[in-house]
């Protein structure tokens, strides 16, 4: 540092000290401070609330989904076979968090005061349960209520006038057989705040949904007295069932039986039989199911396997960790996924909530920029009142050899400062402001309206900062304008009017 800028910059500190002694500029000096402390603490205030209200948001939309979906890229076959490697690659690839199978649904519920048309999505051991257990109000989860207990928000539940334990009616739309109708108790009711997705999706057992849709056959083998008889269930025609000798060698050989009736098993000469039922339904495209018969001490038994449909789900949802970015993890889920499946973002699942959000981000800037405006205001009048003051001071030293730019880097250097100590008061006020909120939550908000109880704050320390820095130095910039006035001082008219 020079010594022309250290001699300015001394000069700037002694009168900005003249500033707490009774000059006339002192008010003026107060209110530039102040309104840069209250524009300051807005900016903290309005993007720490901004940044809270669109990270709320996100994660309610992300609970009812997830951050990436994949699903079957044929959209005439709703559902994936699920894949143990696939399942693996996709949690071993960076930045993902977590992956879930999902399950979901077109259905009807109706109580005895109405009906009304809801998306519904299976919850098991497997599924992602932890947004609805934030959000659930009474009850308990489907996997822990049992298999016949269901979920409804509390607006859905208002509205058909069913309370907790409540049976309902649930008819499951889709599959071979169309509509289904099953009975179900209310063992819990949920409510996010997010009206649109409360009044859409209703919580079951994902039992319900993969057993009725249609995705794979579940076939039982029935055994009685040296006689088995197959018994085929997942579509709208009769099975097509087929037998198979299991060889020594490990082949199978066809088993010239029909697909329906009861079979002697005395025929077989052989000690294990491979039972497969497929669907006819071809719209469909049903799982086929496996069971097996085998001879154990001279006794045939019965071996079934998981219903085929229990091999199947709507799709994979993926979570990501906070700070992934969305694009390049799609583009790996993407290539780690088999022929025909494909990736949907939860940007591409809800777009207009995602634009809404994003909109906001345009009333920050507004609010910047006019915070600022207001500063630059502030300060201009400020500085050219304290240069008016100082006239005849400037006269002084410019007689005594100051050169114009040392004269106009001290007006720069006392904005600077006024500056600063608005900014840290204005720093103060706003996060505290802040932590009042996030702490105690004291400002509510009407859910219907907002989506959220209470106004959400999330503060961002590195966009704060770097707003901040960006801020400051554009209103030091700007003074250099009005300090210009000070180089049209005459050293002789200054002194001339202190005398």
């Amino acid at each position: 540092m020079s010594y022309r800028t250290s001699l300015s910059r001394l000069i700037a500190r002694r009168l900005a000290g003249s500033h707490g002694r009774a000059t006339w500029s002192k008010p003026v000096v107060q209110i530039a401070t102040a309104g840069v402390a209250i524009g300051i603490a807005l900016i903290v205030i309005a993007t720490s609330i901004v940044h809270g209200f669109q990270s709320e948001v996100k994660e309610l939309v992300v609970g009812f989904g997830s951050d990436i979906q994949v699903l079957n890229g044929d959209w005439k076959d709703q559902k994936i076979k699920r894949s143990e490697t696939v399942e693996e690659t996709l949690r071993s690839l960076p930045q993902v968090r977590s992956v879930h199978p999902f399950f979901t649904s077109p259905g009807i519920v109706e109580s005895k005061s109405g009906l009304k048309g809801v998306v519904l999505k299976g919850m098991s051991g497997e599924t992602s349960g932890g947004m609805l257990e934030k959000f659930l109000v009474q009850g308990t989860l489907p996997s822990v209520g049992g298999q016949d207990t269901a979920i409804l928000s509390m607006e859905l539940a208002n509205r058909l006038e069913l309370e907790l334990y409540d049976r309902l009616t649930l008819y499951l739309i889709g599959g071979p057989r169309g509509i289904r109708p099953r009975t179900m108790v209310l063992g819990g009711i949920y409510r996010t705040g997010l009206i649109e997705y409360d009044e859409e999706f209703m919580f079951v057992p994902a039992k319900a949904i993969q057993s009725t849709s249609g995705w794979g056959m579940e076939l039982h083998l029935l055994v009685d007295d040296g006689a088995v008889e197959a018994r085929a269930f997942g579509g709208s025609r009769s099975p097509k069932v087929t037998w198979s000798v299991i060889q020594p060698s490990g082949k199978a050989s066809p088993l010239g039986w029909s697909s329906s009736g009861k079979h002697l098993l005395d025929e077989v000469i052989a000690n294990e039989i491979m039972v497969v039922a497929d669907s006819r339904d071809l719209e469909f495209n049903a799982l086929p199911d496996t069971a097996w018969l085998r001879k154990l001490d001279g006794v045939w038994r019965a071996d079934h396997t998981e219903p085929a449909w229990g091999k199947a789900a709507s799709g994979y949802e993926v979570y990501l960790e906070n700070d992934a970015d969305l694009w390049t993890t799609e583009a790996n889920v993407y290539a780690a996924l088999p022929l025909g499946w494909v990736t949907q973002t939860v940007t591409q699942q809800a777009p207009e909530m995602f634009t809404w959000l994003g909109m906001l981000d345009l009333n920050v800037e507004i609010i910047i920029g006019l915070m600022v405006l207001i500063s630059i205001i502030n300060m201009t009048s400020a500085l050219l009142i304290l240069i008016l003051e100082r006239r005849p001071m400037v006269g002084m030293l410019k007689a005594l050899g100051m050169s114009d730019g040392q004269v106009l880097r001290i007006f720069i250097w006392q904005a600077a400062r006024i500056l600063g100590k608005g900014f840290w008061i204005g720093n103060a006020l706003g996060l505290l402001v802040v932590y009042v909120q996030s702490t105690t939550g004291w400002i509510g908000l009407d859910p219907e309206a907002y989506y959220l109880s209470e106004v959400p704050i999330q503060l961002d320390a590195a966009f704060l900062v770097l707003v901040e820095v960006m801020v400051f130095g554009l209103c030091v910039a700007m003074m250099f304008f009005p300090a210009l006035a000070s180089t049209r001082i005459r050293p002789a008219e200054a002194l001339r009017i202190n005398r």
